[in-house]
């Protein structure tokens, strides 16, 4: 069958006609077809509420930098869906993609037939590719990013797993994990195999259901704060530089990713490795480049000087007191903000954490997504919580909206899908899907 990239994506869409639904059992079926490459490959598994996507990047960066050769598996994408699936942080190209999902469509079609019931998700044809696609071009190993929750996430039917890190536990998809942190937390714990060692930034009730499952795997856990930490750290807007230390070492480090959150996160990436070192050798130079090369696409990622604009993709509360905290820090002048989300989200949380950083008048919008929340309803939150809304329903328009009011500083965030639409008014070379 001969199927150009654009037919590919829209037969992915129109197998997946279900949305995203949590469950092992579709994708087991399928990649039981395909004699599970999956398990053939190392895999380091990261879940957590926030902070994932980051510290994968680390892991995989430094990891490339020390001459592996490196699968990264993240979601969601900004501008292509080949971004998610990446080699040495080189997209998947069209061309090994298309081919990619004409191996699957033979089995997902012996699957239908023999069962009429049977369906894939999205995200589950996406995560076989990836793996398939890994396999297929003989990686050292996979970075693996949870997609949603972990316990019951397409990803985690791996089992050659180095290590497993859950960044944090916070409030975020309470309508599918749970709505106290004790469940969420129950949900991010999924990932956790026996035997294999646990790297993780949560606290309190989340920490408590994390520990628990460890220990009764028999897992290591290794706690940020009491196994290993950040001694001291330095924020700019050229990235984070931090001493790490654990019972063994001291080391600085820097990376080009910014914010406080950044602090953890390389925390966090840094334990990983350490804990993976004896199977994946790399060497201080290899650390050091890597992490300082890390690069995460919409994540405090400054993309104008004049004016200055910054995107961030923070759609929760969590991330948004992150996301305000590092405003504080690293600017000293206040933003106009230009705020969109989708309809699941904290909508007045998320507000009420950045309002008082930023001017008064705030430019809300509605991505280019059938989730997301009216812009005339964000309107209101903004409203209510005292600011001053500034309607402009197109995402494009409403930054041009923004730098005419403010030739300072501009800020968009509140959705990565609003992020990315801003981003491609200022960057050139984007590859859309």
């Amino acid at each position: 069958m001969d199927i150009s990239y654009q037919d590919a994506i829209e037969i992915i869409e129109g197998l997946s006609n279900f949305g995203s639904k949590l469950g092992l059992d579709r994708i087991k079926r399928l990649l039981d077809r395909l004699d599970n490459p999956q398990d053939k490959i190392p895999v380091i598994h990261i879940g957590g509420t926030n902070g994932k996507g980051s510290v994968s990047r680390m892991i995989s960066s430094v990891l490339t930098r020390a001459g592996y050769k490196v699968g990264l598996y993240t979601s969601p994408h900004l501008h292509s869906i080949r971004e998610r699936i990446q080699i040495n942080n080189r997209l998947i190209d069209k061309d090994s993609f298309v081919n990619t999902l004409k191996i699957l469509l033979p089995y997902i079609e012996e699957l239908t037939d023999e069962d009429a019931d049977f369906y894939l998700t999205e995200f589950e044809i996406l995560t076989a590719m990836a793996f398939l696609y890994f396999y297929m071009s003989k990686v050292d190993v996979v970075v693996l990013e949870v997609g949603l929750g972990g316990r019951l996430d397409a990803t985690n039917v791996v089992n050659n797993v180095l290590v497993s890190v859950i960044t944090n536990v916070d409030w975020d998809h309470m309508d599918r994990l749970g709505n106290t942190l004790s469940l969420i937390g129950r949900e991010k714990a999924g990932i956790i195999k026996r035997g294999v060692p646990v790297v993780t930034g949560a606290r309190g009730e989340g920490l408590d259901v994390i520990a628990d499952t460890a220990k009764k795997l028999d897992s290591n856990l290794y706690i940020l704060g009491r196994d290993f930490s950040a001694d001291w750290y330095v924020l700019s807007q050229a990235g984070t530089e931090m001493g790490f230390r654990n019972e063994i070492k001291r080391e600085e480090l820097f990376t080009g990713l910014r914010g406080t959150y950044q602090v953890d996160n390389m925390s966090i990436a840094m334990m990983g490795l350490e804990i993976i070192k004896n199977s994946l050798h790399f060497s201080d130079s290899s650390l050091f480049q890597g992490l300082a090369e890390t690069f995460w696409p919409g994540r405090m990622e400054i993309v104008s000087r004049d004016p200055l604009v910054l995107l961030d993709g923070a759609h929760n509360k969590g991330g948004a007191e992150k996301f305000a905290s590092s405003l504080k820090i690293l600017f000293d002048i206040k933003p106009t903000l230009v705020v969109g989300m989708l309809k699941d989200k904290d909508s007045y949380g998320i507000i009420s954490s950045v309002l008082s950083l930023a001017k008064e008048d705030v430019v809300v919008t509605s991505p280019r997504n059938s989730r997301a929340l009216d812009a005339e309803a964000l309107g209101k939150v903004v409203k209510d919580l005292g600011g001053n809304p500034i309607v402009v329903p197109d995402v494009k328009e409403s930054v041009k909206m923004a730098i005419q009011l403010d030739s300072d500083f501009i800020s968009v965030m509140g959705s990565l899908y609003v992020v990315a639409e801003a981003r491609e008014v200022f960057v050139n070379g984007i590859e859309r899907d």
